[in-house]
């Protein structure tokens, strides 16, 4: 897997946006996921760490993502999360 920070996505609009990647069936932001991912990412530091926040993959694009990310290829999970507003 070839991961880049570029993507077609956009930030959530804020607070109540229920379409952003953390509720796609597409987006993965289990730390396991990440550091299979990411190979030598638990050398500098690890995917359990606060600081990447809701941070995850996107199958879809094969991409990086915040959270709160959108796309147009947003699919519903099961059970879904909402996007919140970060401080």
């Amino acid at each position: 897997m070839t991961l880049a920070r570029t993507a077609p996505f956009e930030r959530a609009a804020g607070a109540g946006q229920s379409r952003c990647c953390l509720g796609c069936r597409h987006f993965n932001h289990a730390p396991a996921a990440l550091e299979a991912a990411l190979p030598g990412l638990s050398s500098l530091s690890s995917a359990y760490a606060a600081v990447r926040a809701d941070d995850g993959i996107c199958a879809i694009h094969d991409r990086y993502v915040a959270g709160s990310s959108v796309c147009a290829q947003y699919a519903r999970a099961y059970s879904a999360s909402t996007c919140t507003k970060q401080s």
